[in-house]
Parts: C-alpha cells; sequence; structure tokens
C-alpha cells in the first residue's frame, strides 16, 4: 500500500509533490556491543561479525530482550551481481549516460541483475560463516527487497527445509531507485513463478511503480523511507527481537545514517548486525531536495573525467 501511496505522491518530473517536512519515530544504536558501531573502534577485519568480546550472543539477546523497544537487525548486502561488474567495462560517462540506461550488452544482462557466480559464492560463504559460529541468533522474521539479486541472497543464505518463517518481500527495502535499470524490479507474476517461498507484503503491485527511467532518488528520500521502513518493521514485530532483511549498500546506508550510526563500508555479500531503537520522540525528514534527472548525471559524470 505505501508503494502507491509514494509512487501517487511523484509527479511526472519525479518531484515529490508534497515536499513538506515529514514526521517519524527518532531511532537510535548504541556503541556498547559491536565493533562496527563503535567511533573509537578502528576500521579493521572483524571476526564474530563484530560482537565484542564482553559478551557472547546469548548474553546480547537477552540484553536486547531487556531494553524497551530495541530489536537486533542483521543487515545484509546481496551478493555480487551482474550489474556491480558491467559498469568495469565503459567510462564512467558511457555508463551513466548510456549503457546503464539499457538492459543488458548482448553478452550480460543487468536490468534487475542477478548474482554472478562470484556473487553465489560469497553468499555461500557467508552462510558457512554464520553456521559455524556459536550461538548465532535465528532470525525471528525476515524481510527481503523485491529484486532479484536480493532474492537469491536470501535463498542462499537463510532458505531451510519447510522454511518457517516465511521471508516477506517488502518494497521499500529496495535499493534507491530510477534511471539505471539495475534498480527496475520485475512484476509480482514474474517474481512469484520464477522465486516461490516468498511472502508479499499488503499492497505490493503488479507493476514496478516507483522507477522512474527520467529521474533517480534523491539520497534524502531515501534515507525517509528507510525511516519508514524501519517503523513497519518494528510495528510489525512486536514480540520479535531478531530481524533479517537483505537489502543494499545504499538502503543500508541510509539507515545506518538514520539511527546515527557511523559510516561502515557494506561489499556485496556482507552482513552488519545492529541493535536498532524506536523511541516516542520525533524525528522531521526534509524532503524538498530534487532528484537527479539523465541530464544531471551526465554532467556529473562529464566534469569527473580528466
Amino acid at each position: 500500500m505505501l508503494s502507491i501511496i509514494l509512487y501517487l505522491l511523484v509527479s511526472v518530473t519525479g518531484q515529490v509533490i508534497f515536499n513538506l517536512p515529514r514526521p517519524l519515530p527518532k531511532f537510535i544504536t548504541t556503541t556498547d556491543y559491536f565493533i562496527q558501531s563503535d567511533p573509537n573502534e578502528p576500521y579493521q577485519s572483524i571476526a564474530n561479525f563484530g560482537l565484542k568480546p564482553e559478551w557472547n550472543w546469548d548474553s546480547l539477546i537477552e540484553q536486547v530482550k531487556s531494553l524497551p523497544n530495541h530489536k537486533l537487525f542483521l543487515l545484509q548486502r546481496h551478493g555480487e551481481g551482474y550489474h556491480n561488474i558491467a559498469p568495469t567495462n565503459y567510462s564512467r560517462h558511457d555508463w551513466n549516460c548510456n549503457w546503464q540506461l539499457k538492459s543488458g550488452n548482448g553478452e550480460i544482462e543487468w536490468e534487475d541483475a542477478r548474482l554472478t557466480s562470484v556473487g553465489q559464492g560469497q553468499i555461500t560463504s557467508l552462510r558457512k560463516q554464520i553456521s559455524l559460529t556459536k550461538q548465532f541468533p535465528q532470525p525471528q522474521a525476515f524481510y527481503v527487497s523485491p529484486l532479484r539479486r536480493t532474492l537469491e541472497t536470501w535463498d542462499l543464505t537463510w532458505r531451510q527445509p519447510n522454511q518457517s518463517p516465511l521471508p516477506m518481500i517488502k518494497e521499500l527495502a529496495r535499493e534507491t531507485y530510477g534511471i539505471g535499470t539495475e534498480s527496475k524490479r520485475h512484476n509480482k507474476t514474474y517474481i512469484e513463478t520464477n522465486y516461490p517461498g516468498f511472502i508479499f507484503e499488503l499492497g505490493f503491485s503488479e507493476i514496478d511503480n516507483l522507477w522512474n527511467p527520467d529521474f533517480h532518488e534523491s539520497e534524502q528520500h531515501r534515507n525517509y523511507r528507510s525511516g519508514k521502513l524501519l517503523q513497519e518493521l518494528f510495528n510489525e514485530n512486536e514480540e520479535n527481537y531478531v530481524i533479517s532483511l537483505v537489502a543494499h549498500s545504499g538502503l543500508i546506508k541510509s539507515i545506518l545514517q538514520v539511527i546515527d550510526h557511523r559510516k561502515w563500508p557494506m561489499h556485496t555479500g556482507e552482513l552488519i548486525p545492529v541493535v536498532i531503537g524506536m523511541t516516542y520522540q520525533s524525528e522531521i525528514y526534509e524532503l524538498d531536495d530534487p532528484w537527479r534527472s539523465l541530464s544531471d548525471v551526465c554532467k556529473i559524470s562529464s566534469s569527473l573525467i580528466e
């Protein structure tokens, strides 16, 4: 339903019509549990998914359960997709101004890109790492972006015989959308046919009502969308405290920004655990930044050519 509302709020020029500031609950995190969340810890290779040595996973879960309105989120970026490798075949300008608008080049397809063999291997390794991690918490709810690379990533990471609970596809969980075909999803019927074993959120539209060939979603709007997603996940999981979300680098970047987490690079096939709290305070999201047009994207690309 929200995807339809967002679509109706966007004019034919790609700009949000009602761009007044919008309130959402304020989300917070803490530096107590994970190296990634602590700005006093250096960026480094981390063991045990960054859990600080004074904690184990069981004690962490008990701590999260004792905190009002807090949950452990397992934020996972998809494995390498064909859209990740395709730009290396072209100059930045040629990719941004021409090739990203196409479905592929006759050899590979990057529209709603699937995982490469490297990406599949990354996720297979992640699944093994999870299985070898003592006491690693089992998610009580699964959410996933509707794009093919995230659906395939979820399958390779979490799928079990007689899977329960089933993963829910969330429109708000998708990557920054517009212009490039890698951010355009297939229709609902295609997803149902080719990716069985997922359920759709209420109101999920048959066609992609969000993707626009002429305009690229602003980071400001993506941040608002991330906050709205967190609000929905909290509201849908009053009794659950371990939530899995398989999404994209841009979406995860926005979630970390919304909760005031330090910047953390997310490579393909990686997972970052974060404890997030939803407060009773409000956060105002400004929505007045323009969405970039293809012309804007090309100007930026041209200015970077040496």
